[in-house]
């Protein structure tokens, strides 16, 4: 009797089923096995089935006469067909065709499925769709503890690493490339663990008709984070030539990369003519171990003496003298944070603005020259989501670039994004940063909507950015953000990466105008910054990405009314009034941002998120997750420390919050 019940039980139909071309079948199946439901595909010609078999019925099919990333959707008879000019453009026709039914490519390991896809109103039915960068990149830096580093690194998953792929692809993103790490020179075991997995992501990636690349950094001298580099140290140039050629038979032979990309470190500079010979020697000897590999070359932001150098009659960060190598090296123009190439960077690097790396990028634009922007979506070091805090304003930076550039009609061809993890919201940059290379949204208010179903959690996200934009155009931002350790030692040594706040124990040689001052910024900017997302949080939607944004916004608040109860201490000291409330206030607002982690970190997409969280050895130069610091709080019981020693004298133990 149960076994009939059971062959008699309705069996739902599947949300989705797909035919493809007999060519495409082994990769669509693949591609969709990302997907957290079954998709039915079947190869070659559309069986004859009844409709209604699956609630979206789908069709691909190659169209030679359209370009391999072009699409048209179009409908008969209640079956959807996907015209493309090769399997990329498929793809993405078919992830529009899903997202105009509901479905939303959030988050890699978090998929947004409708119970019961509609077509949307808004659906572009019969539009022709063609991109408008012809490079949409994905560098997820690897370099640090986060995610795609134990995927793609750590312990290498491929399945996790295709994940990750399809998430791109389904962003309309063609290009990925991260950073290798120095554990593989002397660790024969991990190499060839290492080659085996990753040719079978290479292969995932071609399939989808992606581009790879590997980074790689030139002198192990200026190589902070133990990225696998070229050379150890610089002798004679046959010598580095003979070292060149044996680390570039490391990770090229039997991996098919499409482009390296070749790195200088930061705070460091180079003699002029030894960097340009060591960089055309690494060029050419990458060419006799793979032949036929691009190369480009990251072209970083700095401003101490160190890493400037004259050259040509000129006087230039010395990353620019790439321009002067006599082999075709792509530049990659970087820039930091959430800052962006038109407003105030408000000294991050030591920088006022980003307008040397912008007039570069520009001149090679007008030219017609191939250049790459490469800005970020997260910082993380003390800056933001290990902090944490959540800074979706990055979606209105990374606007302001491409909108920029195309208003001055230079519009960019090639743009790669650097992330640094996902959780915490930092998928959302990513996600509507890769959309806006496929198809540049007419404002960033527009790629927010874009990322969810419910227009009430866009509106949220919205005002959010409106309350975070202080951050760059009043220069708040390093007072929300942490500080460890390590930028106190630069500060003596005057190494700046992100903006430098005024310090607690600092305040009180203040005259009676820079106490003003500060409190105008540190406790009445941060409060009105507090105060901007409660207001964003009362219109917050119902849908399944709501519970996220309200931790976002929750500890966001939490974050800048904790610092401006310190400051506030701290400025009412120097004022001789009691501090005793302030304090007590900070506290209070310190337990308010334990819930809020506490919260967040029972539910991180991550499917083993443990390793994101916790001390553990890994091959980056961090032996702990790239959230554990925000799980701990550290930075803010750093700030702790710190003001109660400078009130009350108090002997607390610094924690560092670094290595």
């Amino acid at each position: 009797m149960l076994l009939f019940f059971l062959a008699c039980e309705p069996v739902e139909p599947p949300l989705l089923e797909l035919a493809v071309p007999e060519a495409w079948a082994p990769v669509f199946t693949d591609h969709v096995t990302s997907l957290p439901h079954e998709v039915p595909v079947t190869a070659g010609e559309v069986p004859a089935r009844a409709k209604g078999k699956a609630m979206v019925e789908a069709v691909i099919v190659e169209d030679d006469d359209r370009c391999a990333e072009c699409f048209v959707v179009t409908e008969a008879d209640g079956t959807f067909t996907v015209a493309a000019g090769g399997v990329a453009g498929a793809m993405y026709g078919l992830a529009q065709l899903m997202e105009w039914h509901g479905w939303r490519f959030s988050h890699p390991f978090d998929i947004d499925v409708p119970e019961a896809p509609a077509l949307s109103a808004d659906a572009q039915l019969g539009v022709d769709f063609a991109p408008e960068m012809a490079r949409r990149g994905y560098h997820p830096h690897t370099l640090h503890p986060i995610e795609a580093m134990y995927d793609l690194w750590g312990s290498p998953d491929p399945e996790r690493a295709e994940a990750m792929l399809d998430w791109v692809v389904r962003n309309r993103g063609n290009y990925v490339q991260w950073p290798g790490l120095d554990d593989l020179v002397d660790d024969p075991l991990g190499r060839e663990r290492w080659q085996a997995s990753t040719v079978e992501v290479l292969d995932a990636a071609h399939a989808r008709g992606m581009e790879v690349g590997l980074g790689v950094q030139l002198f192990g001298s200026s190589n902070l984070q133990l990225a696998y580099d070229l050379v150890e140290d610089p002798s004679t140039p046959e010598a580095d030539e003979a070292a060149m050629a044996d680390r570039w038979s490391i990770v090229t032979e039997g991996l098919p990369w499409d482009e390296v990309s070749l790195s200088f470190g930061e705070f460091f500079g180079a003699d002029p003519d030894v960097f340009i010979d060591r960089v055309t020697r690494a060029y050419d000897t990458l060419q006799d171990a793979a032949p036929g590999t691009a190369m480009n070359a990251v072209i970083h932001v700095g401003s101490t003496d160190d890493v400037k150098v004259e050259y040509a009659g000129e006087t230039m960060t010395y990353y620019f003298l790439v321009q002067y190598v006599d082999r075709p090296i792509e530049p990659f123009v970087h820039s930091v944070m959430y800052y962006d190439l038109f407003e105030d960077a408000g000294g991050a690097y030591g920088l006022d603005d980003f307008s040397e790396h912008r007039a570069f990028l520009e001149a090679k634009l007008a030219a017609g020259e191939p250049v790459t922007y490469f800005p970020e979506s997260a910082y993380w070091v003390a800056f933001d989501d290990s902090v944490p805090t959540w800074m979706p304003l990055y979606i209105r930076s990374r606007w302001t670039d491409v909108d920029g550039l195309a208003e001055e009609g230079l519009p960019l061809d090639r743009h790669v994004l650097f992330a640094s993890g996902w959780e915490w919201g930092y998928w959302q940059n990513d996600a509507a940063t890769l959309r806006m290379g496929y198809s540049r949204p007419e404002s960033w208010e527009a790629a927010v909507e874009e990322l969810f179903v419910d227009p009430a959690t866009s509106t949220a996200v919205k005002a959010a950015i409106d309350a975070e934009t202080p951050l760059i155009t009043e220069r708040l931002a390093p007072y929300l953000a942490g500080r460890d350790v390590a930028m106190d030692l630069g500060d003596t040594q005057d190494i700046v990466s992100q903006p430098r706040r005024v310090l607690f124990d600092e305040v009180a040689a203040l005259d009676a105008t820079g106490r003003a001052e500060l409190r105008a910024k540190a406790v009445e900017g941060l409060r009105t910054f507090a105060d901007g997302h409660d207001a964003a949080a009362a219109g917050l939607g119902s849908d399944r990405w709501a519970d996220e944004v309200a931790d976002g916004l929750a500890v966001d608040a939490a974050r800048a009314r904790y610092v401006a109860a310190l400051y506030d201490a701290v400025l009412l000291a120097a004022d001789g009034a009691d501090p005793t409330a302030a304090l007590a206030e900070a506290d209070a607002q310190l337990a308010a941002g334990r819930a809020v982690v506490d919260h967040r970190h029972a539910h991180l997409h991550d499917p083993d998120p443990e390793r994101l969280l916790k001390d553990g050895s890994n091959p980056t130069l961090y032996d702990y997750g790239y959230l554990t610091n925000a799980e701990t709080l550290c930075f803010w019981q750093r700030e702790r420390v710190q003001v109660r020693e400078v009130l009350l004298g108090e002997s607390g133990t610094d924690p560092g919050c670094t290595l």
